[in-house]
C-alpha cells in the first residue's frame, strides 16, 4: 500500500510540473530572410526577421520559458544572443563558441527558463548581421506580485523603444575604413579639423600642438551613418496618448557605434530603471545612451492636442531621430548645437605630455559623473555663433548659455530596495 502510495504521489508529482511547464512555455517563430530596404533614397540590402525590421518584441513574464524557435531562410548562417539575459550557456548564441551557427535552411530551437525582468534586447552574434537589421527589443516583466512594489510605473502603458543607425555602406567596407584610419567620415559629417578650419575657429596653435604630439583630430564618432532610426524609422508617431497620460518607454541602445543623446520636448524625463534593474526614479533634462545599454523612462504628456517629440541624437550630433507622443500640433525639441571640436582638441593637448604619456590633471571619472566632452558642448558653455532650432520650428535663434541643465550620470542612480549580501554568506574571491 505505502508503495503504490508513493507511486501515485510521483506520478501526480510528474503531471503537475508538466501541467506548470506547459502553461508557461511562450512560444515565438522567428523566421530570417534577406530583404530590400530604402532609409536615404537608394534601395540596399537588409535581413528582416519576420519580414521587418527591428525584429519582433518578444515578450515574457519572469517564471516563464522562452521557447524561441528560428528558421533560416538565409544563404549564409545566423545566431541570435539575448544580451543581458541569463540563459544556459548552450543557448546563448555564440556560433563556434556556445553553439553550432544556424546553417541556410536549417532550423534551431532556443528553451531558457526567464529568472530575471526587466528591459533587454537581443541581435545577431554572426559577422555583421546585427548592423543590417537583426536587433530588437527583449521585454521581461516582473511577476504578478512583484508588480505591487512599483504599481504606479508597472501599471503605465509601455513603449518598447530601439534606437540603430543606417549606412548605405555594406558593414565590411565600414569595418575595412576603420582600420585604415582615413578622413572619409569626417568629411562627410562635416568635423574636419584641418589647419584652415582651425585658422577659421582661431585654434591655430592647438592645431600646431596636437600635430607636435602626434594626435589624431578630435570626434566622437568614427562612422558616417546615412540616418538614425527608432524603430526602424526616422521619424513616427504614437497619436494615441492623452493629456496627463504617463508613458514608460523601454529604450534598447541597438546601434553598432552611436551614443545617443535622449531629450523630451513635454519636460523632464524620469529614470526608473538601467540594464533591467529598477532604479529610484530620478528626474532629468536629458540622458546618453551608450551601445547596447537600456534605460527605462517615464514621460507625461502635457496638454490636449500636442503630439511631443522624443529625440535621439548621435553623440556626435550630425542627425537625429523622432518619435511623437500624442496627436495635434508638433512640439519640436530644441536640436542640440554642433560641437566645438577645437575646444576639445586644447583640451586633450593639456591632457597628453609631448613625451606620449597622459596627464589625468586629477580628474575623477567615477561613475560619469564628470563628462570629459563638457567642453566641447555650446549649450554649456556658451558659443557666440553657434545656433539652435527654437521648439516650435527649425528657425534659427542664438544659443543660451545654461549651467542648469540636469545631466544624468550613474552616481545618481539608487536602488530602490537593499542590496547588501548578508554578513556570513560564503565568498569566492576570484583573481586576475
Amino acid at each position: 500500500m505505502k508503495e503504490k502510495i508513493k507511486y501515485l504521489i510521483v506520478f501526480i508529482g510528474i503531471l503537475s510540473i508538466n501541467v506548470i511547464i506547459g502553461q508557461n512555455v511562450v512560444h515565438y517563430d522567428l523566421t530570417v530572410t534577406d530583404t530590400i530596404v530604402n532609409y536615404s533614397g537608394k534601395e540596399k540590402r537588409a535581413i528582416a526577421v519576420n519580414g521587418q525590421i527591428p525584429m519582433p518584441t518578444l515578450t515574457f513574464t519572469e517564471g516563464d520559458i522562452a521557447e524561441i524557435v528560428v528558421h533560416n531562410k538565409l544563404k549564409e548562417s545566423t545566431s541570435l544572443h539575448w544580451h543581458g539575459v541569463f540563459v544556459p550557456n548552450k543557448y546563448d548564441g555564440v556560433p563556434y563558441l556556445t553553439q553550432m551557427p544556424i546553417e541556410p535552411n536549417e532550423t534551431f530551437t532556443y528553451r531558457f527558463p526567464i529568472i530575471q525582468s526587466g528591459t533587454h534586447w537581443y541581435h545577431s552574434h554572426s559577422g555583421l548581421q546585427e548592423q543590417l537589421g537583426m536587433y530588437g527589443s527583449m521585454v521581461l516583466l516582473k511577476k504578478k506580485d512583484d508588480r505591487t512594489f512599483r504599481k504606479e510605473i508597472d501599471d503605465l502603458p509601455e513603449v518598447p523603444i530601439v534606437l540603430s543607425e543606417w549606412t548605405d555602406l555594406k558593414p565590411e567596407n565600414v569595418h575595412r575604413m576603420l582600420h585604415n584610419a582615413n578622413d572619409w567620415a569626417a568629411i562627410k559629417k562635416g568635423t574636419v579639423q584641418s589647419y584652415s578650419e582651425a585658422i577659421k575657429a582661431g585654434h591655430f596653435k592647438t592645431k600646431l600642438g596636437n600635430e607636435m604630439k602626434r594626435m589624431l583630430a578630435m570626434d566622437l564618432s568614427d562612422v558616417y551613418y546615412d540616418t538614425f532610426l527608432i524603430n526602424g524609422k526616422n521619424e513616427s508617431q504614437l497619436p494615441q496618448f492623452k493629456a496627463g497620460e504617463k508613458i514608460h518607454l523601454r529604450i534598447s541602445n541597438g546601434g553598432a557605434s552611436s551614443y545617443f543623446w535622449l531629450n523630451y520636448a513635454g519636460g523632464k524625463i524620469t529614470v526608473v530603471a538601467n540594464d533591467g534593474n529598477d532604479v529610484e526614479p530620478v528626474e532629468v533634462d536629458r540622458l546618453i545612451i551608450g551601445v547596447s545599454e537600456t534605460y527605462d523612462v517615464v514621460v507625461t504628456i502635457p496638454d490636449q492636442n500636442t503630439a511631443y517629440e522624443f529625440l535621439a541624437t548621435p553623440e556626435d550630433r550630425t542627425k537625429s531621430a523622432s518619435i511623437y507622443l500624442g496627436s495635434g500640433i508638433v512640439q519640436l525639441q530644441s536640436r542640440m548645437p554642433k560641437l566645438k571640436y577645437f575646444e576639445g582638441m586644447e583640451m586633450m593637448n593639456h591632457m597628453m605630455n609631448m613625451d606620449g604619456s597622459m596627464d589625468d590633471m586629477g580628474m575623477d571619472m567615477s561613475l560619469q559623473q564628470m563628462d570629459m566632452n563638457t567642453v566641447m558642448y555650446p549649450e554649456i558653455t556658451g558659443n557666440p555663433e553657434g545656433k539652435i532650432n527654437d521648439k516650435m520650428n527649425h528657425s534659427n535663434d542664438s544659443i543660451t548659455t545654461n549651467q542648469d541643465i540636469v545631466t544624468l550620470n550613474y552616481g545618481m542612480l539608487k536602488a530602490p530596495r537593499p542590496t547588501i549580501l548578508p554578513i556570513n554568506a560564503p565568498v569566492r574571491e576570484l583573481r586576475f
